[in-house]
């Protein structure tokens, strides 16, 4: 049986149109920092809005 990871859900407005957009972040507690741009290092996911704008969201 495999483990999985235990996700809360947080919304956030899209860089590029500020629709409000739903993603997954580890912990409820994280500083999330929205970029148009993907960096070099850090915990991210990648994010799509409804007006298919990708962007990341970084957590620390």
């Amino acid at each position: 049986m495999a483990a999985t990871a235990n996700r809360e859900l947080a919304t956030i407005s899209c860089p590029h149109c500020e629709q409000e957009t739903v993603v997954s972040v580890p912990d409820a507690d994280a500083e999330l920092e929205v970029r148009r741009y993907v960096a070099l290092y850090g915990n991210y996911t990648t994010a799509v809005c409804p007006a298919d704008h990708k962007f990341w969201v970084y957590f620390c």
